[in-house]
């Protein structure tokens, strides 16, 4: 299964990717996971290849010498196609971009597209624009998006209130596109969980953050 996670800058999509192949690697699978963030320097996968690696998921990205390249680069390695999982970590619209350019490649693989939203970063505040930004990224990956997922935070200031007020917005976003929401995200760090429409996935956070509005930098 070829697992890709898309969304608009600053949603939350790093995070989530290495969270979910650490999920499916505790299953007994063989999991890679791609970095496909392919414009900001800082904030990837990268940054965390040896530590991840450690933990038995095979990172694929650019090499050391590129680390901090500020050129949008797609790692040549395709050894990826053949892992039992892959988790592919894009990075807005130049992260679609990119998985456009290598769906040929997973042509006859069993798929499926995740698109992550953060309702309180710039721009995806209401369900039209969140829509809007979801069309945008589905053509340019040439894929349809299979799922939503509710990654709706404030970073350090994140509270059940916060979570559930996503919530709501991501469900009037899957009411008016008819996709499906797959889960709810809640940093492992909330001490009182709230009662969710849909599953909730509890994350712990790898990345380095920025604090104030508008959540996790990933």
């Amino acid at each position: 299964m070829i697992r890709i996670l898309m969304g608009s800058y600053g949603s939350g999509k790093t995070e989530i990717s290495i969270n979910l192949a650490l999920k499916l690697k505790s299953s007994g699978k063989d999991v890679s996971l791609v970095d496909l963030d392919v414009v900001t320097p800082y904030f990837r996968l990268r940054d965390l290849k040896k530590k991840l690696e450690e933990l038995g998921i095979h990172v694929v990205t650019v090499g050391d010498n590129l680390r901090y390249s500020d050129l949008p680069i797609i790692p040549k390695n395709t050894d990826w196609l053949s892992s039992e999982e892959a988790v592919i970590d894009t990075g807005g619209e130049d992260g679609a971009k990119a998985v456009g350019a290598l769906r040929h490649l997973m042509n006859g693989k069993n798929t499926h597209t995740y698109f992550v939203v953060n309702a309180f970063r710039p721009f995806c505040e209401r369900p039209e624009d969140i829509i809007e930004n979801l069309k945008k990224i589905s053509t340019l990956s040439k894929m349809k998006i299979d799922f939503l997922i509710n990654n709706s935070n404030l970073g350090d200031m994140t509270t059940a209130e916060v979570v559930l007020e996503g919530e709501r917005i991501v469900s009037e976003v899957s009411r008016k596109t008819g996709i499906k929401v797959l889960f709810t995200v809640v940093p492992e760090e909330l001490i009182d969980p709230p009662e969710t429409d849909y599953p909730l996935f509890s994350i712990r956070r790898f990345m380095k953050r920025k604090l104030g509005i508008g959540g996790m930098r990933t």
